[in-house]
């Protein structure tokens, strides 16, 4: 019996193992893929991101929930006119069997004119439920697609009124299923909280910078 019990913890240490080196190979496939892929667009790739403290510090919440954070895979492509970083992002909620790691990538833009704290997502049936039930977003009665497709939250409404000119709502009704965070000098700009494949890259990266030139001018 003695044998077979350590037979058996043998076969659970290898197997753990097995799964922590897997993961470390997809980690390192993908950290080539995108350093490959930055080098054919002319741009620079760290392995790291950003620094954690001056995340943490911009106002942005994405930066402040969980524990456990860590940005890598930093891309940071010209733009005109401003300044755009790319990375993959990763934030921890819970802890032990209740534990889960949140996997994302974004683009956090510097911005020079005036951004109000404000989060803006896909409107959801939750969301609509909640707004039932008196949990209220911010609308634009000018632009009803906007408002009926995007939940808008700020804790300064006038601020984010003057913020959300129409020819920023009407970006938005043109690009819906946006993840947008704003807080003063940065924006945070993801499609979904999940990491891009690597081949996604190049195209967010464009979106990323189109979303700069032409919301943030």
């Amino acid at each position: 019996m003695e044998l077979l019990m350590d037979n058996m913890v043998a076969v659970v240490i290898g197997a753990f193992a097995l799964i922590i080196g897997f993961v470390f190979y997809l980690d390192w496939r993908r950290r080539n893929a995108l350093a490959e892929l930055a080098a054919s667009m002319g741009v620079q790739f760290s392995k790291d991101g950003p620094d954690q403290f001056l995340l943490e510090s911009s106002g942005l919440e994405l930066f402040r929930l969980g524990h456990s954070r860590k940005a890598s895979n930093l891309m940071e492509p010209p733009v005109s006119g401003g300044r755009v970083q790319v990375f993959d992002y990763k934030y921890t909620i819970g802890s032990g069997k209740h534990a889960q790691t949140h996997n994302l990538t974004v683009a956090l833009l510097y911005s020079a004119c005036q951004v109000p704290h404000f989060d803006l997502k896909p409107e959801t049936f939750m969301y609509k439920i909640g707004e039932m039930v008196g949990f209220k977003d911010i609308d634009l009665p000018a632009f009803p697609v906007f408002s009926d497709k995007y939940r808008l939250t700020a804790p300064d409404e006038t601020a984010a009124h003057l913020f959300f000119t129409p020819s920023r709502a009407a970006w938005f009704e043109r690009n819906l299923g946006l993840r947008v965070q704003g807080a003063p000098g940065h924006v945070l700009f993801f499609k979904r909280e999940t990491r891009l494949p690597a081949d996604a890259w190049q195209g967010f990266i464009e979106e990323a910078k189109a979303f700069s030139r032409e919301v943030l001018r």
